[in-house]
């Protein structure tokens, strides 16, 4: 099952929206993010969430055209973008894409990139975009293959320690068994040399962003594969 999640960040490239929304896929609005997708004419199957960010009247128009509702307390330990992918692991999603994510308040930002990380998500293809960036997180013993154009832009940053065993093809900077140091920005900017990029890590965690050259990624371009394998 394939999962779109809307979030409440800032719209950015929201137009673009559609592309990444195809026929069978479930729609998660996480709180405000429903009315963001409503205003693309994106309707969710689904609003999660305490309902603060999400006006009476986009309520009111999200239930006249059929989407459900999962309402959360406001006293609660989770965002609503948490609670989102959630639900969406706890559904069977082995894809997902988070969309609206990012911009807005820093430590919202921070907080919705981190999730990534989440422990339910391990094993699945899950990708935050936000206009040209698409984000994903390898864990151990996994890779990414980067469909784009040459010059994008590939960063590879470590999380919670270092991250060991790296190999990169398709970049300008190579890597071959390499580490990266946590805290370090060694693995900012690297560039595609051609339409692909693999990477492949052996241990840790390592956050992928890949920036596409197109003012807006899509799902054909700058698209991001993750796939579960064995340690390189």
């Amino acid at each position: 099952m394939r999962t779109i999640i809307v979030a409440g960040g800032r719209p950015n490239a929201s137009r673009a929206w559609h592309a990444w929304v195809r026929p069978g896929d479930q729609v998660i609005g996480a709180d405000g993010g429903a009315a963001r997708a409503l205003a693309q004419g994106i309707v969710p199957d689904l609003v999660i969430g305490d309902l603060d960010s999400l006006p009476a009247r986009h309520r009111q128009a999200l239930e006249a055209r059929g989407s459900r509702f999962l309402i959360h307390p406001r006293a609660k330990d989770e965002t609503d973008l948490e609670l989102a992918l959630t639900h969406a692991a706890e559904q069977g999603a082995q894809e997902i894409v988070i969309l609206g994510a990012l911009g807005g308040r820093l430590d919202h930002t921070l907080a919705n990139l981190l999730l990534l990380a989440l422990p339910q998500l391990a094993g699945r293809s899950v990708r935050l975009v936000d206009g040209p960036d698409i984000a994903l997180l390898l864990r151990t013993g996994e890779q990414a293959t980067l469909e784009g154009r040459p010059g994008d832009l590939v960063s590879l940053l470590p999380l919670g320690g270092d991250a060991v065993g790296i190999t990169a093809t398709g970049l300008s900077w190579p890597l071959q068994d390499g580490s990266l140091r946590f805290a370090f920005s060694r693995g900012v900017s690297n560039e595609m040399t051609g339409a692909e990029a693999t990477i492949r890590l052996a241990h840790g965690l390592l956050l992928v962003v890949h920036r596409t050259r197109t003012s807006v990624a899509s799902p054909l371009v700058g698209a991001v594969i993750p796939a579960r394998g064995g340690a390189p």
